[in-house]
């Protein structure tokens, strides 16, 4: 099966109309996006490299980001840090006082890649919107707090049921949380909270045994945080796109692969492949069966109840020589950039990506009745 978009055509026309009633009651909307203050890598000097190459990505995106809303008539700016973010809004003056739909956009974790340095990072700017007032335009906190956190969410969707490989974790001063896997079991190790495939290397990849375990020991000192240990499956990877409107829609599959092939002990992505511009290639999904197809659909939409995410996400899964289908990672909010998956799923569906963050956008105000109401009384106004 080579299509990998499932949308019917009026569920796109109605993805356009949300666009249009974004674009009519532009004048009224602001847009804050709150951005990773870069003093925060000082702690953790292992993790510079990864912040320096986000900053070079996220800047990138978050500039084109606020040249799309502006050419959409949406104000919006960009503000550094929670310190400068809980000033302003204090002072009230984080948004114009014209504004009547006032959205917060946040890109503390990683700017447009959703990175970070510890747990729970976007939990405070959603537990922040909810104090002023403002509309958060993603998850709520424990969605944003849970979705981060490998071992616990692994844990959570293995008691309904929902495919996951066997997972661990260390943490340098508990140690092995539920145990640790048996010699012999091929494991991936990375960081707990980050994304970007922080940690996945050679070294940290391969069967279970005393020179594997010292390396993730090392590694959860080098990163400062938990390491996630998860089964490794050899297979296909393939992210799914899912999309909250009136139902939730898988909007399509991505097959996903490093574009320097499989590393001599497995086919995975490592941090070096997202760091690199064109590291990953996209494609269409070829070779998954129908019931695989539908085992991944449901085991996403499954998967965003469970852990109450809201607007969009992306589940990332492998898939085995047999096609059974397991979930691997989750992106609460997936990166947006021309370069991601988000955006060569979209294309493929029929949008371009200077549509996206305003799709987003729509999308997220949705959720909201009060939101709704508010739109609507612009566009009759205007």
């Amino acid at each position: 099966m080579k299509d990998h978009t499932f949308m019917t055509d009026p569920q796109v026309e109605k993805l356009r109309s949300l666009i249009t009633a974004v674009r009519k009651g532009a004048k009224n909307i602001a847009v804050v996006i709150l951005a990773e203050d870069a003093d925060i890598i000082d702690k953790w000097p292992a993790l510079k490299q990864v912040r320096f190459l986000e900053r070079l990505d996220s800047d990138a995106e978050l500039n084109r980001i606020v040249k799309i809303f502006h050419k959409n008539d949406i104000a919006c700016r960009v503000v550094y840090g929670l310190k400068e973010f809980i000033k302003l809004a204090l002072e009230d003056r984080l948004f114009p006082s014209s504004a009547g739909i006032k959205v917060v956009l946040d890109k503390t974790e990683g700017g447009g890649h959703r990175d970070g340095f510890g747990p729970a990072r976007r939990s405070t700017g959603a537990l922040l919107c909810n104090q002023f007032g403002y509309h958060y335009s993603h998850s709520d906190a424990y969605s944003a707090a849970i979705t981060r956190h490998k071992h616990h969410q692994a844990l959570l969707m293995q008691m309904v049921d929902i495919p996951v490989p066997q997972t661990w974790s260390y943490d340098t001063r508990l140690r092995w949380i539920t145990g640790k896997p048996a010699f012999g079991t091929k494991v991936i190790c990375k960081s707990t909270y980050e994304a970007w495939s922080i940690g996945v290397s050679e070294k940290t990849t391969g069967p279970f045994n005393e020179t594997l375990e010292r390396e993730i020991k090392l590694l959860a000192e080098e990163i400062g945080q938990p390491v996630c240990v998860q089964e490794y499956i050899d297979g296909k990877e393939i992210y799914s796109l899912i999309i909250e409107m009136d139902e939730l829609i898988v909007a399509g599959l991505a097959d996903v692969e490093s574009s320097t092939g499989p590393k001599p002990n497995g086919s995975y992505l490592a941090f070096d492949d997202h760091s690199t511009p064109g590291g990953i290639v996209y494609a269409q999904i070829e070779g998954l069966s129908a019931e695989t197809i539908e085992n991944i659909k449901k085991a996403t939409i499954d998967t965003f109840r469970l852990l109450g995410m809201s607007g969009h996400g992306r589940i990332d899964f492998r898939v085995n020589s047999s096609g059974r289908p397991y979930i691997i990672d989750i992106a609460d909010h997936p990166g947006t950039s021309p370069q991601s998956s988000l955006a060569f799923i979209l294309k493929h569906v029929g949008f371009n990506p200077d549509e996206i963050p305003i799709l987003l956008l729509a999308l997220s105000l949705k959720r909201s009745d009060a939101m709704q109401s508010k739109l609507a009384q612009n566009i009759d106004q205007n």
